[in-house]
C-alpha cells in the first residue's frame, strides 16, 4: 500500500442469505448487495459513492466499518488487514474510521444527553481522560457550531440540522483519519442541506480528513468530492476524478445519471437531452448474466449479455470504466 493510501478495498463482497420459502428447502439464495468492489482512498481525499437506491452503497459503507461483516474480500486500513483484527487490536483500530449516519433522528439515543452521547465513544475505546476529554468535547461542539450549553440537553430539543451537527461531532470526537458519510443531508430540509454540506467541506479541509461521501444526489457529490465511484447493482461501473466524469462520462449508466442532474440555466436545461433508462433496477438476488446493466443499456450487444466486463483504465490510471463499448 502506498504511503498516502489510507484505505485499500479489494474484491469486497457483502451477500445476505435469503429465505425463499417458509421451510427454506431447495437451493440457498443470496442477495448480492456488494459484489466485488475494489478501490483506494488517499490521504485528504473525498470519494463520492453514487448510484440508485438499492445499488449497495450503504451496505458497502457499513462493511468498511465492520458494522456489517463482509462475505469475502479484504480491507486494508492504514496498512493493517482490518478484517483480520479482533479483540483489543480491533478496538484500537476502530477510532481511525468513523461514520455519520443518514437519519439524525434515529442515530442519536433519545435517552442520552448530548454530553453522554459524545462521551460514550471515548469511554468505549478507553480514551476517556477526564478534563482533557471534556476539552475535546467542547472543541468538537464548537467546530460544528453547537454551543456548550447544549451538553445537558436531549436530542428531542434540537432540529434535524442541529442533530446532524451533533452526529458529526460524535464522529469527530475520536479524531479519525477517515469519515464515512452515508447520505448525511438527504433527510434534511433543502435550506439546511447546504449549511451541513459547507460544514462537512470545511471540517474535511481543516482537519485534512479523508472521506467517503455516499449519496444518490450527483449535484451534492459534485460539490464535495474529488473523485467519484458510480455503483450499479453491487458493482462499481465507473470511477474517476469528478471533473472527468461530469465533463465526459463514459459508462452508459453514468451518462444517464448525469443527464438527470438539473442545470440552473433554464435555456441550457430546456435544450439538454436526457437519457431515460428503460425498466426497473433488477433484483440483486437474481442479477442479470454478463454485464448487470445490459437489461437497461441503450448500447448493449450480445457480448454484454454473455460476459462480465472488468474495470479498466480509460486514458489515465485514475479513470476506470467497466464497459465493452468504451475504448
Amino acid at each position: 500500500m502506498a504511503s498516502d493510501t489510507l484505505l485499500k478495498v479489494t474484491d469486497l463482497k457483502v451477500h445476505y442469505p435469503v429465505r425463499t420459502n417458509y421451510f427454506n428447502f431447495g437451493q440457498k439464495k443470496f442477495l448480492k448487495a456488494v459484489d466485488g468492489v475494489s478501490f483506494e482512498l488517499q490521504s485528504g481525499e473525498v470519494l463520492g459513492l453514487v448510484g440508485e437506491s438499492g445499488c449497495g452503497k450503504s451496505s458497502l459503507g457499513k462493511a468498511l466499518l465492520r458494522l456489517q461483516e463482509p462475505t469475502s474480500g479484504s480491507i486494508e486500513l492504514l496498512g493493517q488487514n482490518f478484517l483480520k483484527l479482533s479483540g483489543e487490536t480491533l478496538r484500537k483500530a476502530r477510532p481511525q474510521i468513523q461514520m455519520i449516519f443518514q437519519d439524525p433522528y434515529a442515530s442519536l439515543d433519545p435517552r442520552m444527553t448530548i454530553q453522554a452521547t459524545l462521551r460514550e465513544p471515548l469511554e468505549a475505546h478507553g480514551l476517556w481522560t477526564g478534563k482533557e476529554s471534556l476539552k475535546i468535547i467542547d472543541d468538537v461542539l464548537d467546530r460544528v457550531a453547537i454551543p456548550t450549553t447544549a451538553l445537558q440537553k436531549y436530542p428531542h430539543e434540537f432540529s434535524g440540522g442541529q442533530r446532524q451537527r451533533i452526529a458529526i461531532a460524535r464522529a469527530l470526537v475520536l479524531k479519525p483519519k477517515i469519515i464515512v458519510a452515508d447520505e448525511p443531508v438527504s433527510s434534511l430540509d433543502v435550506s439546511v442541506q447546504a449549511q451541513v454540506l459547507n460544514l462537512l467541506k470545511e471540517i474535511q479541509k481543516d482537519l485534512k480528513l479523508s472521506m467517503i461521501f455516499i449519496s444518490h444526489n450527483l449535484a451534492v457529490v459534485k460539490y464535495i468530492a474529488d473523485k467519484i465511484a458510480v455503483m450499479y447493482l453491487g458493482k462499481i461501473v465507473e470511477t474517476g476524478e469528478t471533473s472527468d466524469l461530469y465533463q465526459n462520462p463514459q459508462h452508459p449508466y453514468t451518462r444517464a445519471l448525469i443527464s438527470a442532474v438539473p442545470i440552473p440555466d433554464p435555456k441550457i436545461e430546456k435544450t439538454r437531452k436526457r437519457i431515460d433508462l428503460k425498466g426497473e433496477l433488477p433484483s440483486p438476488i437474481s442479477p442479470p448474466s454478463g454485464c448487470t446493466f445490459h437489461t437497461r443499456c441503450p448500447i448493449a450487444t450480445e457480448s454484454c449479455r454473455r460476459e462480465t466486463p472488468q474495470l479498466k483504465e480509460h486514458g489515465k490510471a485514475t479513470w476506470k470504466v467497466s464497459c465493452f463499448e468504451v475504448n
